[in-house]
């Protein structure tokens, strides 16, 4: 009972007068913990607080928060994704940011992988897991060890079981020894999981019946031994060989086609005795050996013998005589032959130009030129060697019949270099070519007091030592034809210029080096000839290609001739001489002015190339025919010089070029002469040309 609390009275009750006053009682204040804070909200607002601020963060966090939603095969496949994710149905609501995640599923190869969520829109990803490889259990009907091949690849197998193998369609082929390969597709399906397969094999052999005489003879084949005949084998199909064998008989091998399931019994094979062997040796060794006729090598050497009957054995040797042995054998026998060979000997007698040469025989000093050797009767090598001079070599075979002798005519090495260049060549086109090799100094030209001189004559002192080919007659139709297959050289009055043989003419000095440079392409050479769009524009001097001759080289070719200038081409005076070459004669009459009215070479007007004799040098219409261009552009000279010109080959700028010698159309004493000079650059009807060529 607190201060506060009354006592009841009763009704009718006397009164007390202890009862009526009210008295105060003790008080002491609940104790309260120091430091304590009195709570300001009772727990359930507390409550109610927190639940408003999280409904609020969710709020936010769905306004904020993107969708993740992975598409995965298989569907049912398991989603894990890093940081704070809400899965919702399907997928998951994330704040956007960086999120690692895996997918995973049994029988499956997880996948992980990272994405990117932005605050724009929500995110979609198809992840597709790969199957686990699965397994294949190979049962064989029958019960043979097998290998097993997936796609044509042999894989690791155990009593038939084959792992992990990816999943897909796949050809699988059973093999095994003895069995015709199984093969078969199947799924794979994977997921870790074992499949079987049943093969049925056939077996891949046939049953051969070998038989032979005398029976008894070992059978093997590729090496294993089959048992002894008579004997029906089981043999794998195939090509396969046969050995069938008997002591102190001969092995024979048979070839036998085998195809499974189908039998065969072979021919009854005859075992021969078998050869002997016979050891030979020669003295000296290297001796050939012939059996019968027929060669069987050198010795030593161990040559088989059939047994039983007589063989007649030769040897020889070179600078032997020949041996000959009959020989028998019994089979298997082992026997030895030595052969003592007898050297037989000739006389050689060697010489040299110039003399006092030393003689090497195979490579040894044997003596000096002019002495006789005694040599055996086989080859040897002669060399001839002096200082200055190049070696002379040759073989020979001494003979112990006839004496025999050999000059050896010693070259300088500057000759000898020459020797091997060939006097002659055919260039691509077909025409021949003759080497030139001057060495001269010559004045071309033509003095002033000459009858019939020209001013562009002048005198020039020439030094021509360049050696060069030189065609022996005119380019024809024919050989122009083959560079310009549509060309024509067209006729002149009626009279044909176009037949095969004929020079060809009515072509520029262009069209000339042009000419020049397909030659040359095609015979591999180095092109003389620069040129530009078409037109030549210079030239190398340094090449080895086809050009027109220099005026120094025709002029050369043409006139010079013992240390003298030829004036004419058939000598030095007129009149004209007899066939000597084809010129304005009386059979032109009607197509040039002037002609030679006592001589005729039966051609109006162009000729076939050759039809008239050579000159000193074998060159052909060097004047009448037709003119030539010539290398060199056209200058005229100031006059004799003191010093000689050295192989001058023309400037290399000009507009016109040189033309020399005469031609069909020519009668007067000025242009019959060999130092007639004129130029020009068009094509005319007279005119055409030879090749030449540096020799480097």
């Amino acid at each position: 009972m607190t201060a506060k609390e009354a006592v009841p009275v009763r009704e009718n009750e006397p009164a007390n007068d202890d009862a009526s006053v009210i008295q105060p009682i003790g008080f002491t204040p609940a104790q309260v913990s120091s430091g304590g804070n009195k709570l300001l909200l009772s727990p359930k607002a507390i409550a109610v607080v927190a639940s408003l601020c999280f409904g609020a963060l969710m709020l936010v966090y769905l306004l904020v928060a993107r969708s993740l939603i992975f598409e995965t095969q298989p569907a049912d496949a398991d989603v894990s994704v890093s940081g704070f994710a809400l899965r919702l149905g399907d997928g998951h609501l994330v704040l956007p940011g960086s999120y690692r995640y895996t997918v995973s599923a049994t029988g499956y190869l997880p996948q992980s992988g990272e994405v990117e969520i932005s605050s724009d829109s929500n995110s979609r990803h198809a992840v597709k897991l790969e199957r686990l490889p699965g397994h294949l259990q190979v049962i064989t009907e029958p019960a043979v060890p097998v290998r097993i091949l997936v796609n044509g690849a042999e894989v690791d197998s155990s009593e038939g079981l084959a792992q992990s193998i990816p999943a897909g369609r796949k050809r699988i082929t059973v093999l095994t020894e003895r069995y015709l390969p199984f093969s078969k597709e199947v799924e794979i399906e994977g997921l870790d999981n074992t499949q079987t397969l049943t093969a049925s094999l056939r077996p891949a052999w046939a049953n051969v019946h070998i038989t032979s005489n005398p029976a008894g003879a070992t059978v093997s084949v590729e090496g294993k031994i089959l048992g002894t005949t008579p004997l029906t084998a089981e043999l794998v199909q195939g090509d396969r060989v046969v050995d069938i064998s008997l002591p102190d008989h001969k092995t024979v091998q048979i070839p036998v086609p085998v195809t499974a399931g189908v039998d065969q019994t072979l021919q009854t094979v005859d075992l021969a005795a078998a050869d002997g062997t016979l050891r030979v040796v020669s003295n000296p060794p290297g001796a050939s050996i012939t059996v019968n006729g027929e060669y069987r090598g050198q010795a030593p050497m161990d040559v088989a013998l059939a047994s039983n009957r007589r063989h007649q054995l030769r040897f020889f040797l070179d600078g032997y005589r020949s041996v000959e042995h009959t020989v028998d054998v019994r089979a298997g026998d082992l026997r030895d032959l030595n052969v003592d060979l007898t050297a037989v000997f000739g006389d050689v007698t060697i010489t040299s130009s110039p003399p006092e040469a030393q003689v090497f025989i195979d490579g040894r000093l044997a003596g000096i030129a002019g002495e006789t050797f005694t040599l055996p009767t086989r080859s040897h090598t002669i060399t001839v060697r002096k200082a200055g001079y190049e070696d002379y070599q040759t073989t020979i075979v001494p003979s112990s019949k006839l004496k025999q002798s050999v000059r050896a005519i010693l070259l300088t090495g500057e000759q000898a270099r020459w020797s091997n260049v060939p006097a002659e060549i055919t260039h691509g086109a077909g025409g021949k070519m003759l080497l030139m090799r001057p060495s001269s100094e010559f004045t071309m030209g033509s003095s002033r007091r000459e009858q019939g001189r020209q001013a562009n004559e002048v005198l020039r002192k020439i030094s021509l030592t360049r050696p060069f080919y030189i065609g022996t007659t005119e380019v024809t139709n024919r050989e122009y034809r083959r560079y310009q297959r549509m060309h024509s050289s067209s006729h002149t009055n009626g009279v044909s210029l176009d037949n095969d043989s004929l020079p060809v003419v009515n072509i520029s000095w262009n069209d000339a080096a042009l000419f020049c440079n397909w030659l040359s392409a095609r015979d591999g050479l180095k092109e003389v000839y620069r040129t530009e769009r078409g037109r030549v524009v210079g030239f190398d001097g340094s090449a080895n290609g086809y050009r027109m001759p220099t005026e120094a080289e025709w002029a050369w070719a043409a006139r010079y001739e013992r240390g003298a200038m030829r004036k004419f081409p058939w000598g030095n005076a007129l009149p004209v001489g007899k066939n000597s070459g084809n010129y304005a004669d009386s059979s032109a009459g009607q197509i040039v002015p002037a002609v030679l009215r006592t001589y005729n070479d039966n051609y109006a007007a162009t000729a076939p190339v050759g039809s008239f004799g050579p000159n000193h040098l074998g060159l052909f219409d060097m004047g009448g025919n037709v003119s030539e261009w010539i290398h060199d552009l056209y200058t005229i000279g100031t006059g004799l010089s003191t010093r000689a010109e050295e192989n001058p080959v023309g400037p290399q700028e000009g507009d016109y070029h040189v033309v020399r010698g005469s031609s069909w159309r020519h009668a007067g004493l000025t242009e019959l002469r060999l130092s007639y000079r004129d130029y020009g650059a068009e094509a005319r009807d007279d005119v055409g040309f030879r090749v030449a060529r540096w020799v480097n």
